[in-house]
């Protein structure tokens, strides 16, 4: 009996030094390939670029184009977070994200502190935007003593926010919205806000998703935008790596195909 209890625990500890072997070869393979993690931080709640599929999956445009970068790219592999827009950016300056994705545009305030994409993937123009019925709001001037709602941190809060330190006699009130599009709809025509800033694409998709009647008005706002990728100061490899997988995208035709095919399969599931 006592032999019998000798010769199971001498096959135990070698089980468990073979498991540590196996355990540690793996570990040096991983280390040996060179492939690092790269954490994406992106939000879901802005069709199509970005929203949670009826099984709870992150899908959308950024999301596909990501996807698309990453197979170009050997040596990382992607994985992301689910975050709430407005903490994204923090996310990222508590270094808990490489990247940050959300159709995010260029300001100085943010230039200062982060390091951007140099090749843009999504170019719009901003518009003041407001109910078909509301006729005598078409510039930033007009907003003067009301009330426009943007999402806080955003390059349109930015504008506003700007314009508003120019201005500080009869600024335009600021309603920061962090909740879903549906409420931002609902305060516009129900005049709890007078206006909001979007894009073109923006308003058709509210006018078909919601079966609203938004116009845009007067001149863009600000200057033309392109859609950035955000990273930390210090992250120039991965910046100028992605960079080049975008060029290559834009290059063979499959950015436009990313695009359109994210944006119908968004409607044609809205559909349903």
């Amino acid at each position: 009996m006592r032999h019998n209890t000798k010769n199971a625990f001498v096959l135990t500890m070698v089980a468990i030094f073979v498991a540590i072997a196996i355990a540690l070869t793996g570990c040096k393979k991983s280390e040996q390939s060179g492939v690092r993690t790269i954490l994406v931080g992106a939000s879901n709640d802005y069709p199509p670029l970005c929203y949670l599929d009826a099984d709870g999956n992150l899908v959308g445009f950024e999301k596909d184009l990501l996807d698309a970068i990453d197979k170009k790219l050997p040596q990382y592999t992607f994985k992301y977070e689910v975050l709430e827009f407005k903490n994204i950016l923090a996310s990222l300056d508590a270094g808990r994200l490489d990247i940050a994705a959300h159709n995010y545009g260029i300001n100085e305030e943010r230039r200062e502190k982060y390091l951007f994409s140099e090749e843009g993937y999504r170019t719009d123009y901003s518009y003041i935007v407001v109910p078909d019925f509301i006729n005598d709001i078409t510039s930033l001037d007009d907003l003067r003593g009301r009330t426009i709602s943007v999402p806080p941190a955003s390059s349109w809060a930015y504008t506003v926010e700007s314009y508003n330190a120019e201005h500080p006699d009869n600024p335009i009130i600021i309603n920061y919205y962090e909740s879903t599009p549906d409420v931002l709809v609902t305060n516009l025509l129900t005049r709890v806000v007078d206006a909001t800033l979007l894009t073109e694409s923006d308003v058709k998709l509210a006018n078909t998703f919601w079966g609203t009647s938004f116009k845009t008005v007067g001149k863009p706002v600000g200057e033309l935008e392109e859609s950035r990728y955000v990273y930390q100061k210090n992250a120039v490899e991965l910046q100028k790596a992605i960079d080049q997988a975008l060029r290559e995208l834009k290059a063979s035709g499959e950015l436009e195909a990313i695009t359109k095919r994210a944006v119908d399969d968004f409607f044609a599931n809205a559909a349903r």
